[in-house]
Order: C-alpha cells, then structure tokens, then sequence
C-alpha cells in the first residue's frame, strides 16, 4: 500500500496474519491492564485501545539521551498530543540510573514513576532479569512495528529479549572520507585497501581510539568480524558468555589475526582521543579518511562543522551499528496511553522524521527512503543500497570490553 504523509511518499506492507498478545518467557503477563490483553492484537489495536487510553489522560516519559530532546519537545511529544489528546510528561534522565530507579519501585512495591522508558540498549538485560520490563511483544503486538528488522525488534547487544524492548534508534559506524581529496571510486572499500592508503598516505586516515569513542570500538569491532575464523565469530553474539569466557576470547588465537591487522595500521594512521576529534581533523583538511558515527557526521554537516565534501561507506564485509530501545515497564498504571505513545514513536511519521532531522536510523525495513527523502539529506547518509546489506550488529558487550583493553595493551601502549 502506498500512502503520503505530509511531503512524503511512504510504502507500507500488509499486516498479514496478526496473533493476540502472548507474554514473552512466561505464562502470564507481569503488566496491570484496565482490559484483557490476551484480545489484543494490531488489527484491533487502535480501536481497543483509544478509547481506554484518552481516559487515562497522560503519561511519563523517560529520554535517556540529550540529543533527542528537541526531537520529542517539539516534535514528537506535540504531535502526539494533537492527535491523542493526551499529555506526555517528558523528562530527560539518566539511564543506568533510572534503570535502577525502576527496580528500586518494584522491589519496595510502588508503581512504576514513568510509562514509557526509552532507554540504552546495553541495559536491556539488567532490567528484563529484573522484572522491571513488561513482557509484552512490541515487536508483533504493535501496529507500526509490523515490518522490524527481526533481529533488531528481539536482541539488544546480544541479549535475546524477544520483543519486549522495540528499536526507536538505530546509529551505524562508517568510513567517512572527503571527496575534495579522494573520489568515490578510489575511497578505500576494505580493511585492505584502507591499510593500503594508509601505508600511501602516512597519518592521512584519522581512527577514533577503541578506548575513547563509539566509532572506534565499532571499528575494532567490525574488523573482528573480518579477520576472525568462523569458529572464533560464533562466541561474538553468544549471550551467554561469561566475563571470563570473553576475556579469554579476547586474550587467545582469535584475536591474532585483527591485532596483525591493527599492528600494520597502527603506525601510520593519527589514532584520535573521540569521536569528535576525528570527525574534526577531517574537517580541517587534516585527515582524509576517518572512522565516523553516521548520525553525528550527519549532524556535524547540517550544522556546517563538517563540509558537504565528506561522504560515508560501508566495508563490503560489512561494519557495526547500534541503537537504543524503548520499553514499556511493567509498573506502568497506564498501559493503554503508554502503547499508543510507543506505536506512535514506530509509525511512519515519527521515524521518517527523526532520521531527516536527526540522521537517526530506523529498524522499520519497509520506508522508502529514495522516494521519501530529499536529495541533500540523502547525500549526508551511507547509501541507501549499502544500508541494509551491510550494517551489522554489535558484537557481545563483554567481548568487545575485552578486546578493546588487549588493543590498548599491545597497540596503544606500547
């Protein structure tokens, strides 16, 4: 089906055939509902739910970030608001802390203070073996969330949730290199050919430290998942890996390989303290090719700090992305208000917004990005053919910790 919303051109697939709600690990659900949640389903989402959700009148919400805070005060909050008719009470927290907000209410046995948590990916785990998340499936459940990414909607770093935490943001890590100096066809598309340019153009490539910046570790990362035998990478997404299990991965044959790699490199790239260093040296002319998050580039050339010269690629083995998600608590007293609010920040609307403003991916596999987005805001993205095919998940948190302190240890130190 194809439909416009304001300016935008959006295709959308059939819902097909949709299951009623069915707790997620368990028999029963660990939610309070003013209805039965086992009638629930997305077809008759809205018309169950609208009624009993604009009695509710309002809700908390809880934003761990403070980039996305413009995003919801003057976009996505009113936008709701209009069409509901039911506040949001908005707060900009932190999120390890009001994770252990949540567990401390439950465990003295009060109400969840918020409604809607859109929280880090890395605290999934903590809070689902908590109790603190309501085991609803979002990821079927909701009408807007139809078409996730599969293993985005039911893994988060690693951690099989299934379903319970619904990607709101995806970030991706990429290669960034300005076309003032190199062409799209000579841009390096390998770990290979990035060693090679390297080699030629001694401290002309800017990496972000493991150590220091996202981009960095995502890049350690993403050359794991190169150079690492198929049977070292089956421990990468293995969830149920001890500390001391990663740190032996880390530590053994399986990181030798990468660390030969890294050897190389090494010596002749500028290797960065952040993400914003790197992203500056390329802006001064500096560094040529830079390991880069994606919406922060994007942001950096809407804001002029970078040069609409810069493009961004991904390896053809593919490099790691991200995101963060957003749950439902289980002690939430106004759950009907609270699933329309998170269907809402899913729908077409919502995300097609918060990737033009924001440079913020969306785990939603069926929005037209072509035929939807401005040319301008195009270019300040990773092609859209080189998205899809080879974004990659981050690896365990507990592996990529581990190989970061061995890359300090024997490239940074030494």
């Amino acid at each position: 089906m194809i439909r416009v919303i304001g300016s935008w051109l959006v295709v959308s697939v059939s819902l097909g055939v949709l299951l009623a709600a069915q707790p997620v690990n368990s028999d029963t659900f660990n939610v309070e509902a003013n209805f039965d949640l086992a009638m629930l389903e997305a077809s008759n989402f809205y018309e169950m739910l609208e009624p009993l959700a604009k009695e509710q009148d309002s809700i908390v919400f809880y934003d761990f970030t403070e980039s996305f805070t413009p995003l919801f005060q003057d976009n996505i909050i009113p936008r709701f608001q209009e069409k509901y008719g039911i506040t949001v009470e908005y707060f900009s927290v932190d999120g390890e802390q009001s994770v252990q907000q949540l567990i401390a209410a439950k465990q003295a046995g009060q109400p969840s203070p918020v409604d809607v948590f859109f929280m880090p990916n890395g605290q999934a785990q903590v809070a689902t073996e908590a109790g603190i998340v309501a085991n609803l499936p979002l990821n079927t459940l909701l009408p807007s969330a139809q078409d996730l990414d599969e293993q985005a909607s039911t893994v988060s770093r690693g951690y099989a949730h299934g379903g319970t935490v619904v990607p709101f943001h995806r970030n991706q890590t990429a290669i960034g290199y300005d076309t003032r100096t190199i062409s799209d066809e000579d841009a390096p598309k390998t770990f290979e050919e990035l060693l090679a340019y390297a080699q030629a153009n001694p401290k002309k490539v800017a990496m972000t430290s493991p150590a220091q910046g996202g981009s960095g570790s995502g890049f350690l990362e993403s050359a794991m998942l190169h150079f690492a035998s198929s049977d070292c990478q089956e421990r990468l997404y293995d969830a149920a890996i001890t500390e001391e299990e990663a740190k032996a991965w880390a530590e053994g044959d399986c990181m030798e390989s990468v660390m030969d790699y890294f050897r190389e490199l090494a010596p002749n790239v500028e290797i960065t303290n952040g993400n914003t260093d790197t992203l500056t040296l390329i802006a001064n002319g500096v560094a040529t090719i830079g390991t880069v998050w994606e919406d922060q580039a994007y942001d950096y050339i809407g804001r002029g700090l970078l040069p609409p010269t810069v493009k961004f690629r991904l390896f053809e083995s593919g490099q790691v992305g991200d995101g963060d998600g957003v749950m439902i608590p289980s002690g939430t007293q106004k759950l009907a208000a609270a699933l329309l609010f998170v269907d809402f920040m899913l729908s077409d609307e919502v995300q097609l917004l918060k990737l033009e403003l924001n440079g913020s991916r969306s785990a939603r596999t069926t929005l037209d990005l072509e035929s939807t987005l401005k040319p301008e805001v195009l270019a300040r993205l990773v092609p859209t053919d080189q998205y899809p095919a080879l974004n990659r998940p981050r690896i365990n948190n507990l592996i990529s910790t581990a190989a970061v302190d061995r890359f300090v240890a024997e490239i940074l130190q030494q």
